[in-house]
């Protein structure tokens, strides 16, 4: 199957991300994983957020996952 864009900590998958139609960058996490990664991955959110500067990333194929968090 095609694979979405992912959230990875410690070394394994933990979630997946998406953009909503005005571009804001959202996330569901699959599992806890702490007050720590919660941090870090909301810092990262953050950062990629900014760096796509309201670009939006079009996939071809989303995820069901990808189309639940942009609410298509």
């Amino acid at each position: 199957g095609n694979a979405g864009p992912t959230v990875w900590w410690d070394g394994r998958i933990v979630g997946g991300w998406a953009q909503r139609p005005e571009g804001e960058v959202v996330v569901r996490l699959l599992d806890d994983v702490g007050d720590e990664a919660r941090h870090a991955i909301d810092g990262e959110v953050e950062r990629l957020q900014r760096w796509l500067g309201g670009v939006r990333v079009m996939p071809r194929f989303p995820t069901p996952l990808q189309k639940e968090l942009a609410g298509s």
